[in-house]
């Protein structure tokens, strides 16, 4: 169950889906596999703290809570998925509305993709980094044109579930267009 639950949890993550990756997570609790603190578990908790945060669950706890399970578990030695899962932590820093500490998160994915080669997050990443200029109340075109950068980085790394979520944020990005010109 803890891999059924490790791989849907990090499918759903990627996908932007916290609905799924939160019911995934409830059922490991409730089976008490949350108790063996595996490698794998460190990955899990991580997820749980994503899905939490944008299912409004305390959003601040939840990113502030992730924070302290990368570093304990992730970087010495440094594992698998630390860009990665510091662009989560951004991710949940923008469901708590706290764009300075969401700006520190993407800054460390960003080291991390230098430091470890962990570009398949790339995509990710640059989406983030629209969503905070967007948060922030940056132009439209400059949300649109770092949303498109992320969605052609992630088509051209073959990273189809963000390039899915960047293609997503594009057709919110046009209904709010067609809404403030129709009015």
């Amino acid at each position: 169950m803890t891999v059924w639950v490790y791989y849907t949890t990090m499918i759903a993550s990627m996908a932007g889906d916290p609905a799924v990756a939160r019911q995934a997570c409830e059922r490991w609790a409730e089976a008490g596999l949350d108790r063996l603190h595996t490698l794998t578990d460190e990955y899990i908790r991580q997820y749980r703290c994503w899905a939490r945060a944008l299912t409004g669950d305390d959003p601040a706890a939840a990113a502030a809570e992730a924070e302290q399970l990368l570093v304990a578990g992730l970087l010495n030695p440094p594992q698998w998925g630390i860009a990665y899962h510091y662009g989560l932590i951004a991710e949940m820093w923008l469901a708590a509305g706290r764009h300075e500490e969401a700006t520190v998160s993407l800054k460390r994915a960003d080291q991390a993709v230098r430091d470890h080669g962990q570009r398949y997050a790339e995509g990710l990443i640059l989406l983030l980094r629209a969503r905070l200029l967007q948060a922030r109340g940056e132009p439209a075109a400059a949300v649109r044109a770092s949303a498109e950068l992320a969605r052609a980085r992630s088509a051209q790394r073959e990273a189809h579930l963000f390039a899915e979520r960047a293609t997503r944020l594009l057709a919110n990005l046009d209904r709010r267009r067609s809404v403030e010109s129709a009015s």
